[in-house]
């Protein structure tokens, strides 16, 4: 009860799942990031007709264990479920879910900001300095 969603994402849902069926899911409170874990949850589906209006890139963590990468997982969450056709780059890190520490994701996350800020990837300006102009 302490989130609440942007008007438009509770618009949308609100019109497009019965009303019954919200009632009947989650106790008839709208979604949030806990109630949308599982990949079949209502919500997810619905999310999922719409496109991603905005640049967006992916970071992937994955465990290392042996197949193809379309079966690989970061512990947590399965590739498959991770991917998103559209993103204007994809890197996986060697890692575990919450792999935010690791030197490649930070390096990743450098470059995303370096290129939207327009700054060369070899600069040693840092972002927080560039940010701050």
């Amino acid at each position: 009860m302490l989130l609440s969603l942007p008007v438009d994402l509770e618009t949308t849902i609100k019109s497009e799942i019965p009303e019954a069926t919200l009632r009947k899911i989650n106790n008839g409170r709208l979604p949030n990031s806990v109630s949308n874990l599982a990949p079949n949850a209502p919500y997810l589906k619905i999310l999922n007709k719409q496109s991603i209006q905005v640049p967006y890139h992916s970071i992937i963590g994955n465990r290392g264990k042996p197949g193809p990468l379309a079966e690989s997982t970061d512990g947590v969450v399965p590739y498959w479920s991770s991917h998103l056709d559209g993103a204007q780059s994809e890197t996986i890190v060697p890692g575990p879910h919450g792999s935010c520490e690791l030197p490649q994701t930070i390096a990743e996350l450098d470059r995303i900001l370096r290129l939207n800020l327009g700054l060369p990837t070899t600069s040693q300006t840092t972002v927080a300095q560039a940010a701050a102009r």
